[in-house]
């Protein structure tokens, strides 16, 4: 992934183009893959009742990842996920059926794929082989939500942003590819009576290489109507430490950072005025 500086102040809109691919769809009941129809029919209580087909070269509100060497794009689009060669051409998908999967993240290897998906009756984090082969639960909640996935360097552990009922907030959470049950890294509520409004809130983590830092967005209080900006700004924990340090002040708040390959610079979304854009933050 190639990343360019700018100047301070300067925000540019990001948009993402499937170059000229297209993208199959056919969903069929009986189509469904072998290795997650046992799971589909014992916890996801939806049966097909007709088949929809349709071509399109390009999607919204879609969630996205980069192979390690670059080749292809992993991404998801109307609940399955897809591989795509990064120069373009046709898509393949490779996890299909009822369930809804969703923010397909690539091991630091290339080799497997974290994502989400309710294919057990509830939203889950799973991973999966690259080619969607051999999908294996690592969370078996019945009633929370995830979001963002991301790998921590060694290729063992996942990293995700945790729902559960009673909390207006996300949680980060670890979570080791060989099992367990998990390890809280935030907590929503630092004292057992901490209001809704002050309840702590993370999302979107970027993992250090050398798994010491987490970075993240973060506020207080969790969905609101009628905000005002700033909302989000981007944090940086140490595992070590338990620190917590808040590196922007950006007027249009800062979401879902991401680390350059060298770990020396990170990329933030924002918002200036009424679009979104991209900003570059020197680390060293």
């Amino acid at each position: 992934m190639a990343f360019a500086r700018f100047r301070p102040g300067l925000v540019l809109a990001a948009s993402v183009a499937f170059f000229s691919s297209t993208l199959n769809f056919a969903h069929v009941g009986a189509q469904e893959k072998g290795a997650t129809a046992s799971a589909e029919r014992t916890g996801l209580p939806l049966k097909p009742e007709r088949k929809i087909a349709f071509e399109t070269d390009e999607g919204t509100w879609i969630s996205l990842d980069v192979s390690p060497d670059g080749a292809q794009i992993v991404f998801e689009l109307a609940g399955d996920i897809w591989l795509l060669p990064i120069g373009g051409g046709e898509a393949r998908a490779i996890s299909t059926g009822m369930a809804f999967d969703s923010q397909p993240r690539f091991s630091p290897d290339g080799k497997q794929i974290a994502f989400l998906s309710d294919r057990d009756g509830a939203e889950n984090l799973w991973i999966m082989k690259s080619d969607g082969t051999e999908p294996k639960q690592l969370t078996k909640e019945k009633q929370a939500s995830f979001a963002s996935p991301a790998w921590t360097d060694d290729g063992q552990s996942v990293v995700v942003s945790r729902n559960v009922p009673g909390l207006r907030t996300f949680e980060l959470w670890i979570y080791d590819t060989r099992g367990g049950s998990g390890l809280q890294v935030t907590k929503a509520k630092p004292k057992p009576d901490t209001p809704g409004p002050e309840m702590h809130n993370a999302l979107g983590v970027a993992v250090s290489k050398d798994g010491r830092y987490f970075y993240y967005a973060t506020k207080k209080g969790g969905f609101g109507y009628n905000l005002s900006f700033p909302l989000w700004q981007i944090a940086r924990k140490d595992r070590r430490s338990g620190d917590e340090d808040i590196l922007t002040q950006a007027n249009g708040s800062g979401i879902r950072p991401l680390l350059s390959p060298d770990g020396r610079s990170l990329v933030y979304g924002t918002r200036f005025n009424t679009q979104t854009g991209l900003r570059i933050r020197d680390l060293v």
